[in-house]
């Protein structure tokens, strides 16, 4: 096929076509949300803000459990440290 007869089927195949006036409105205001004419989203806000509470939180957890964890250690180094200090089970 050569490039002449190509460009005539191309031309026969494709018409341009003019847009509704409905797909050009929502495409304008999808424009204006992607452009960023509105930085500061109030989602956006509450989304990081609830976001750094669940992040403390949870660091907070982690550091009282670290704490209790060398608590405990202490508890049963300084215990095995004494002398005569012997554990009896409840058991018996």
């Amino acid at each position: 096929m050569e490039r002449e007869d190509l460009e005539r089927m191309l031309k026969e195949i494709l018409v341009p076509v003019s847009p509704s006036d409905t797909f050009l409105r929502r495409l304008r205001a999808r424009l204006v949300i992607y452009q960023g004419g509105n930085p500061l989203n109030p989602w956006t806000i509450v989304v990081v803000l609830a976001t750094m509470v669940l992040i403390m939180v949870a660091g907070m957890g982690l550091f009282l459990r670290v704490i209790v964890g060398w608590i405990g250690l202490f508890g049963l180094l300084n215990q095995r440290r004494r002398p005569g200090s012997k554990t009896e089970s409840l058991a018996s």
